[in-house]
């Protein structure tokens, strides 16, 4: 009942047309979707270090357990913020079409890998009815015929939105230490006797990197419990 009384109240004050320029239809159309900047990726995420594509640093990847970053453009694109925007704050899930089709672009996707994505916090889960990264990583491992689990890692403890937060070491101070392997998966684990994680190559999917905290958080957690490299796979990069 909440989620149709949402959906009619969008339809009323937010009619479905092109964030872009206004054709009626979609959110986003072909033609707008075409004049999207795909990044370069040729500078450590953290640092601005120039490196090979998709890299990160040797310094930084030992400090922030991320081996890889890659976005697909630079999320300073007006029409980028604006659709990530109405993907989380006004709950337009079928945004995630889109959005997720951008990342399949990126070349240099792992087809080997197992795709997790960013949990939200339960409460924050209840309020927002889905997952936006997990609803971006369910395309993304259709598209590459990748497999998805969506019980990897979840959030301990609810903290400020990260969006709230403009101090990097506020940021990372916020979520530190906020995630945890879920035990539905390590009993899964248990079930099939064997670490499903060893040895293996994540594909970690979130939305947005702004300072690489939660991205950061998610990837020391998964290389404690043994995960082979940890790439990180973002929609925009701030």
């Amino acid at each position: 009942m909440f989620q149709a009384i949402r959906k009619s109240v969008l339809d009323l004050f937010f009619p479905k047309k092109c964030l872009g320029c206004n054709k009626t239809g979609t959110y986003l159309c072909d033609s707008c979707f075409n004049k999207i900047e795909i990044a370069q990726n040729n500078k450590c995420p953290f640092c601005d270090r120039p490196v090979a594509p998709s890299q990160i640093c040797e310094k930084c990847a030992e400090k922030y357990f991320l081996d890889k970053l890659i976005w697909a453009t630079p999320y300073s694109n007006a029409l980028v913020k604006e659709l990530i925007k109405a993907f989380k704050y006004l709950y337009i899930k079928e945004l995630a079409k889109p959005l997720s089709q951008l990342l399949c672009l990126i070349p240099g996707v792992k087809h080997d890998a197992i795709v997790v994505a960013i949990p939200l916090y339960k409460k924050r889960l209840r309020e927002r009815d889905f997952n936006q990264a997990e609803l971006l990583a369910k395309e993304v491992a259709q598209y590459f015929s990748i497999p998805l689990e969506t019980a990897v890692i979840k959030r301990t403890r609810f903290a400020t939105p990260q969006v709230k937060i403009k101090d990097h070491k506020t940021r990372r101070a916020n979520i530190k230490n906020i995630f945890e392997i879920n035990p539905k998966f390590v009993k899964k684990c248990i079930g099939e006797n064997q670490n499903l994680l060893k040895e293996k190559t994540i594909i970690l999917i979130d939305d947005v990197f702004t300072t690489g905290a939660t991205l950061s958080e998610a990837a020391k957690v998964l290389k404690q419990a043994g995960t082979k490299e940890i790439w990180g796979l973002v929609v925009a990069k701030g």
